[in-house]
């Protein structure tokens, strides 16, 4: 026989062991609960717009405006608290052309498409928008809202704008450091003093007229090609300039790389 004490012993000690599975399963089934309302949560997070020629990504809650364009398509999008408007066509402005004191510029590949963004110097004060100047041979693109405060959640909405031919495989992290500051009517100054006395923008003078010449080089190119030429001379575009103008241009060793971006910004937005 076994003895009342002992009884409890035996009865205690097994338990354990009798409960430790359905605990497990329990507690396994409570992990597995926390981490799909997890992923769920973060996957609804985010949404996707389709605007028909182009998609983007928001936070939960963004809805489209409607709106109808003359020669381009022109609507917007909102959160009923911030908008942001785009257009999409031949006409399309380059807002970010518009130097001001109040602002921040960079240039950055949105999904393989080149693009200028500018960004108000204080968050919620002017602002905040994004060219892509060739989506397509004749399309442009901008999109842009002013005085908005979370200039990252704006910033994560340009980056994710798709087109047809995007690649989504180039799409950089866009860092505060690529901003530069750019006092207002700078490139205008710098080209008029370091370049205007030997080239127009579009005409030959005693140079070459530069629009034609902008767009086929990298502004690191350029920057070589007037800080230091030996980099890029047995470059054929180089070349063929040596061979059709009698003289060489002059070396600008104190320009620095921001002051190239901002006399091609100039140029380029003439």
């Amino acid at each position: 026989m076994v003895r009342a004490d002992e009884s409890r012993n035996i009865s205690t000690a097994e338990s354990p062991v009798r409960c430790t599975p359905y605990f497990m399963n329990l507690r396994l089934l409570i992990i597995i609960a926390v981490l799909t309302v997890s992923c769920k949560t973060r996957n609804t997070e985010w949404q996707e717009l389709d605007f028909g020629s182009f998609k983007l990504k928001t936070p939960h809650g963004w809805t489209k405006v409607e709106k109808q364009g003359i020669d381009s398509y022109f609507g917007g999008l909102t959160d009923g608290k911030d908008t942001l408007w785009f257009d999409y066509g031949l006409y399309s402005v380059d807002l970010t052309g518009e130097e001001s004191s109040a602002h921040r510029y960079a240039k950055d590949t949105v999904n393989g498409l080149p693009a200028r963004i500018m960004i108000p110097d204080t968050a919620g004060k002017g602002y905040i928008t994004m060219y892509i100047p060739k989506v397509t041979v004749k399309n442009k693109f901008t999109i842009w809202g002013k005085n908005i405060d979370e200039t990252d959640t704006i910033l994560k909405i340009y980056k994710s704008v798709t087109f047809s031919n995007s690649d989504t495989s180039k799409n950089p992290a866009l860092k505060a450091s690529k901003f530069i500051f750019k006092a207002h009517g700078s490139g205008k100054i710098l080209f008029y003093s370091n370049c205007a006395s030997c080239h127009s923008i579009y005409k030959n003078l005693t140079g070459p007229a530069l629009n034609g010449l902008i767009n086929r080089r990298s502004s690191e190119w350029i920057y070589q090609f007037l800080t230091d030429r030996k980099k890029v001379q047995n470059d054929s575009l180089y070349r063929a300039l040596r061979s059709n103008y009698d003289y060489d241009c002059l070396e600008f060793s104190s320009l620095t790389k921001e002051d190239v971006e901002l006399i091609v910004d100039y140029i380029q937005n003439q």
